[in-house]
């Protein structure tokens, strides 16, 4: 008799401590910060660019290959 009552301790506190373990492990995989995106990721298979301002015309131009707007005072 004796021993059927500690089996089922035994079995009740294993579930329990199971229990717990698992809650914190939950907790601190919740409290974890995302990974930060990596730069330039691709989308769809189009790789991000990017872009600088024409400060005569306002357009925006690939920052590689900007082209003159035509205007006298254009920086490119």
């Amino acid at each position: 008799m004796f021993g059927k009552f500690l089996l089922t301790v035994a079995v009740i506190a294993i579930i329990w401590f199971g229990f717990r373990h698992l809650t914190r492990v939950a907790e601190l995989k919740r409290r974890q910060p995302p990974p930060p995106p990596e730069p330039a990721q691709a989308v769809f298979g189009i790789e991000a660019e990017t872009l600088v301002e024409c400060r005569a015309c306002g357009t925006w131009q690939p920052a590689g290959s900007a082209k003159s707007c035509g205007r006298s005072d254009c920086p490119y």
